[in-house]
């Protein structure tokens, strides 16, 4: 059943009594989702899937699960229009056949089923306007409690080894909290813009949680702020009209292309402004290594999350020629790659195609469309040196399918009006939401 604002003026107390738990369920969840604040309490940062944490995570599954079963035509009809991001979730599942450590991909593998099904059903349940605010509801908290955390409590939140005096929050190191906060100011400057009833609210959060992407001293995470920023200042022009969109988009393209050409004509020039060495602290000695390991095994990869094995043959190589234990690939589009292969990375790049026209396309008409193009451009910044691409247990691949399903839904709802039809502007496309009256916050689109 939708969530809508008109069925809440005829509800019960019984019926908000439930209404409450689920977003208090779907809050908790989300936080978990986040991986901040309960691996610190019960995982420690050279084991961070202790056993305790991975019993944790079954309840969290059969919540997804359950509230899954309640949504499933709906779910259907949306992973019908998301072609691309099921296959390669399937190709993930299927990698158990040829993976390294067969065990861990399985386990890996319900995994990332559960966090992507947990994305679609958000996208399933609720409209534009509650996702949001439950998104911006979860980020606050983590922020608040990553600052307190560090005012009563600096040994756990501020790092005083690697990095000292950088701040981590209730995350292992300091790039943790930046990217997460980065990724929080610009969902929280969104609903800034757009949730009149809760402006001060939000203020607040993008001030706290800037300031948290500060104090981490992340350059990347700093660049994201910016960029996400960036989209929403550039989203709030292209409203003025068509014509200003499109020369928008048309100016930003350009933009994108010139600063991939500055990137490979000259790399030093980008690093120097960023303050980073060339070869981002290590990262390209990594990425050299791994295309050698990727072109061992090129069409299907490793197996899905098992190439980082503790008895990894092809991880060992890799280690021994960049002389540390690297963790990860430190690029989403890499460690794709290692996990189901070319195949599987060709999939991805189609996932996040699809999702980035239907953006633009929304963009022109709606606000949605902004604020999934901002997603988008932080996903592939974060991208580049992370891996936040098809990961198991993470907001950001949670947020990542919400949003891909979310505009597939918009799309669909666009092209099933009737030629002539007025463009009936969605709560978030009419400028504002949490008013009163159908201009202000009664029409929705799920």
């Amino acid at each position: 059943m939708p969530v809508s604002q008109t069925a809440s003026l005829d509800r019960t107390p019984l019926q908000s009594l439930l209404r409450f738990a689920e977003y208090a369920t779907v809050f908790a969840c989300l936080v978990m989702f986040t991986e901040g604040l309960l691996p610190r309490l019960f995982a420690s940062e050279t084991d961070p899937e202790s056993t305790l944490l991975r019993m944790l995570w079954l309840p969290v599954y059969g919540l997804v699960v359950i509230g899954c079963l309640f949504e499933l035509p709906r779910l259907f009809r949306i992973s019908v229009r998301l072609p691309f991001l099921i296959f390669i979730l399937i190709l993930a599942c299927a990698s158990w056949a040829w993976s390294i450590n067969p065990e861990v991909t399985e386990r890996r593998a319900i995994a990332i089923v559960a966090t992507t099904l947990a994305g679609l059903f958000l996208a399933a349940r609720y409209d534009w306007r509650t996702l949001l605010r439950l998104l911006g509801a979860v980020w606050l908290f983590m922020a608040l409690v990553s600052f307190i955390s560090g005012v009563v409590a600096p040994g756990i939140a501020i790092m005083d080894e690697v990095h000292v005096g950088a701040w981590r929050g209730m995350w292992w190191e300091k790039n943790a909290l930046g990217g997460h906060m980065a990724r929080a100011s610009f969902v929280c400057a969104f609903l800034l813009v757009m949730d009149r009833r809760w402006r001060l609210v939000w203020g607040g959060a993008v001030t706290l949680c800037a300031a948290l992407v500060i104090l981490s001293t992340s350059k990347t995470a700093l660049l994201g702020l910016l960029v996400g920023l960036g989209v929403l200042a550039t989203g709030a022009w292209m409203r003025r009209g068509v014509v200003t969109t499109l020369s928008t988009i048309w100016i930003g393209f350009i933009a994108v292309g010139a600063m991939a050409l500055v990137l490979i004509v000259a790399p030093g020039l980008i690093f120097e402004l960023l303050g980073r060495d060339a070869t981002l602290t290590g990262r390209t000695d990594i990425w050299t290594a791994l295309l050698d390991a990727i072109a061992a095994r090129p069409w299907f990869g490793y197996g899905y999350g098992a190439f980082w094995g503790i008895d990894s043959e092809p991880a060992y190589k890799v280690r021994l020629a960049t002389e540390w234990l690297v963790p990860t690939a430190h690029n989403g589009w890499l460690e794709t790659a290692l996990s189901i292969g070319l195949v599987g990375l060709a999939g991805f790049m189609l996932s996040y195609l699809l999702l980035l026209a239907r953006a633009i396309r929304l963009a022109i008409s709606s606000w949605e469309g902004i604020f999934a193009l901002g997603v988008a451009a932080q996903f592939l910044l974060f991208s580049l040196s992370e891996s936040i691409a098809l990961q198991q247990n993470t907001i950001v691949w949670v947020v990542y399918v919400a949003v891909a399903a979310k505009v597939a839904i918009s799309m669909a709802d666009l092209s099933a009006r009737a030629p002539g039809h007025p463009l009936q502007e969605s709560v978030i496309g009419s400028g504002r939401f949490g008013g009163s009256g159908t201009r202000a916050g009664l029409v929705r689109t799920r």
